[in-house]
């Protein structure tokens, strides 16, 4: 039995009973306010020379619709661990009304891997307990971390990534397992998962700020920002499944995105493929279209 859950979140949770749903005008104007995020960013990393790509269905949406795509209502860029930091303490220099950064290991009470932008005085609430001053309209920025040249420290660093990244998620199961119970009510197979990741998270939700120190810090152990090969554990293949040869991903190309030119990887066919399968270029049906859990939304 699998026990990935991005994939059960987007493409059956998100259609759950009691969630929001989005109008068409809720959607176009969520679409705007991301658009926005995402063209401070770049402008941003353009102006300061900062490396980005778009990534994952935002890079789809660039090679398949030269925007995004029609009903996605998010946008991600992709960031290179050498620049992250360095990024979002310009974004709270230019932009001190306007976003509002959440970084990992130093936003009180989240726990992803990856980070954020968000749009202050909005709300996008995709869990229950968020607050509302931490769940804003937001743009994800992914970070590709270096990774070990030797073969062998590599398969050792991916290990302890991905089963970090399992931890995480088992001990966010745990704690916030009356939420994902309601959220699988009349789904059986998604309960049963949500309560295996629950049971295996009990024990150290005792200690998760120990855990998430421990995990972040597997993700960027590796320091040569000259290596071979990077990789993205935070994303939705995971470490494995995101491995890219620096030179190919980083050598980038501009591409129509909406009513501008923006960065994709090099290697962008060799990527999608990776992520999405052979036959990224054909839509998917209505069922298999991705959404985001959504229980409140205020633009």
């Amino acid at each position: 039995m699998r026990l990935e859950t991005t994939e059960l979140f987007k493409k059956e949770l998100s259609r759950a009973e009691g969630l929001h749903e989005l109008t068409q005008e809720e959607l176009s104007g969520l679409r705007c306010i991301v658009r926005q995020i995402a063209e401070d960013l770049m402008d941003l990393c353009e102006q300061e020379k900062i490396p980005y790509v778009l990534g994952g269905g935002s890079c789809l949406g660039a090679v398949r619709h030269k925007g995004m795509i029609p009903w996605d209502d998010d946008i991600d860029l992709n960031i290179p661990r050498s620049q992250i930091e360095r990024l979002c303490t310009l974004v709270e220099e230019r932009y001190p009304e306007r976003y509002r950064v959440i970084r990992p290991l130093v936003t009180p009470g989240y726990y992803s891997t990856f980070y954020q932008v968000q749009k202050k005085n909005t709300v996008f609430r995709e869990y229950r307990n968020q607050t509302e001053e931490n769940c804003g309209v937001k743009v994800d920025l992914f970070v590709y971390e270096n990774t070990p040249d030797n073969r062998l420290l590599r398969k050792l660093h991916g290990f302890l990534c991905d089963g970090g990244s399992f931890l995480l998620s088992c001990i966010r199961a745990f704690r916030w397992r009356k939420e994902f119970m309601e959220l699988t009510e009349g789904n059986d197979r998604a309960k049963k998962t949500m309560k295996i990741k629950a049971l295996l998270g009990a024990l150290p939700s005792l200690t998760p700020s120990f855990w998430y120190r421990r995990v972040m810090g597997w993700h960027r152990m590796c320091r040569r920002d000259t290596s071979q090969y990077i990789s993205c554990p935070s994303g939705r293949r995971h470490y494995f499944g995101e491995l890219q040869e620096r030179r190919k991903y980083w050598d980038t190309k501009a591409m129509a995105f909406e009513q501008r030119m923006a960065q994709v990887p090099g290697n962008y066919q060799e990527y999608l493929t990776g992520l999405y399968g052979p036959d990224y270029m054909v839509p998917p049906k209505a069922d298999q279209i991705e959404k985001h859990v959504l229980y409140e939304l205020k633009l």
